[in-house]
């Protein structure tokens, strides 16, 4: 039960930081990050990393610990992610330029623009 509310508690604080409401990013519509190169492990430093499978699945791990998994979509320069276990989906524009993929923040939005570097 501890675990389930240590992750509700995280998915919440990264949907509080690094959700957006702009129009910057990649403007791709697709599932699975093919074209973006959107697939592979994104890491902000040793412990906390998202992954991206090219079948649109995913999971995110901060301080070492599995936060969740996921369903990932791509359209008009925003990531929607679906945690599992959550009903309201995480959404935030990005864009991916070679072996960086920057989470964008947005006018009104807590947080600033965040970076993961591809391993």
């Amino acid at each position: 039960m501890k675990k389930v509310i240590l992750s509700a508690i995280a998915v919440v604080i990264m949907a509080l930081t690094f959700v957006s409401c702009g129009n910057s990013g990649n403007n791709g519509d697709n599932k699975g990050g093919k074209e973006q190169g959107l697939v592979g492990e994104w890491y902000y430093n040793d412990n906390t990393f998202y992954t991206f499978n090219a079948d649109g699945t995913g999971s995110y791990t901060a301080f070492g610990a599995l936060v969740g998994d996921f369903t990932y979509t791509e359209k008009d320069g925003k990531l929607t992610l679906n945690y599992e276990g959550f009903s309201m989906p995480t959404v935030f524009n990005y864009k991916v330029e070679g072996k960086t993929l920057t989470i964008l923040s947005g006018e009104g939005n807590i947080g600033s623009d965040t970076e993961y570097k591809k391993k």
